[in-house]
């Protein structure tokens, strides 16, 4: 047995049969939820529209089911106040999204639609695409950028298992640490997939270690290739989140900032910092020099040169780096420098 009505903009078929009432049931419910909470707009139309959906419940579903499924008409008979709630939630995030990026007119319709359309089709509701924007907008993002740069955003939080709204704060505060822009943000998503499945670490815990070690390592030039291999490798020797940031903001900030007896060990070993022009040379070099010249040394000397570049508290973190296996350290470098399309 089928019925389907009409309700507003919103179409919904119900398919049951004897076999298969109760699952028609929860996809009704589910579809109806997501559908028009997410395209309610005023408690005066909405009610209107509950209305007539709960006619439909009554007279399509009700009648046929309360006898079989005892828990039916209770299900049915929440399901506007649910409709409510979900509609509510979506435009508050709306409303805070359109506060802070300042949006108005065709392009809150634009970012509204954007939310919606992701909260049909993906695993994330509305509401969540819309605590997503909130933090570009906060990062200053301009609608197109934000349009743009919401779907790898997703494919990035849904890729690593993490919360929309986190993923979105990471990706729009590291891009602006790095000095990179909101038009690489699929990139950088990608690079952040790339490192997290190759190593022993996820997204969440490298925007922790981002929040220490971004603003150093952008100031200096680093890109983020660079950087993620390195928190990847330290990752795998399980220096990770905030002791992985603290660890490699020293390391850099050494590096910039060479002691004499730093500079002695480098002059030995034929090693610059800076290039020709007296720009910092990329982190990857410096880091394939460091790992050539500790190579050859005793245990006891890598702990030595390690605190001597690192500092006591963070030559752990140096020491993870040099020590990493070829393989390891090539296999984790391939994957983040061709990671277009990781997500």
């Amino acid at each position: 047995m089928a019925k389907s009505e009409i309700v507003g903009s919103a179409v919904f078929k119900i398919s049951l049969d004897s076999s298969s009432a109760e699952a028609g049931i929860k996809n009704f419910t589910k579809q109806a939820t997501q559908t028009l909470g997410q395209t309610a707009k005023e408690s005066d139309k909405s009610a209107k529209l509950f209305d007539k959906v709960w006619d439909v419940a009554t007279k399509g579903v009700k009648a046929s089911l309360v006898n079989a499924f005892s828990g039916v008409t209770d299900a049915i008979m929440s399901f506007p106040k649910t409709i409510l709630n979900v509609g509510a939630t979506f435009e508050s995030s709306m409303a805070k999204v359109s506060a802070i990026s300042g949006a108005t007119g065709e392009d809150l319709n634009k970012l509204t639609d954007k939310a919606r359309e992701l909260g049909a089709n993906t695993k994330y509701s509305a509401s969540e695409v819309g605590d997503g924007f909130t933090y570009m907008a906060m990062a200053g993002w301009k609608t197109e950028d934000m349009l743009a740069g919401m779907e790898p955003i997703l494919n990035l939080a849904t890729a690593s298992g993490t919360d929309l709204a986190t993923t979105s704060d990471i990706v729009t505060d590291a891009l602006t640490a790095f000095g990179l822009k909101a038009e690489d943000t699929g990139h950088f998503a990608d690079v952040l997939a790339a490192a997290s499945s190759n190593s022993n670490t996820n997204v969440e815990m490298m925007g922790e270690t981002f929040k220490y070690v971004a603003p150093i390592a952008g100031s200096l030039g680093y890109s983020i290739e660079d950087t993620s291999v390195a928190i990847g490798l330290m990752a795998n020797a399980g220096i990770k989140g905030s002791q992985a940031g603290t660890s490699l903001r020293s390391i850099m900030t050494r590096l910039a900032t060479p002691t004499r007896d730093m500079k002695d060990a480098m002059n030995k070993w034929g090693m610059s910092l800076t290039d020709a022009s007296g720009k910092m040379r990329p982190f990857d070099e410096i880091m394939g020099d460091l790992r050539k010249n500790f190579a050859d040394m005793t245990e006891e000397e890598k702990a030595t040169y390690a605190e001597m570049f690192a500092g006591q508290e963070a030559m752990s973190g140096l020491l993870s780096i040099v020590n990493a296996s070829p393989d390891d350290f090539e296999k984790l470098t391939g994957a983040v420098n061709d990671s277009n399309g990781t997500r």
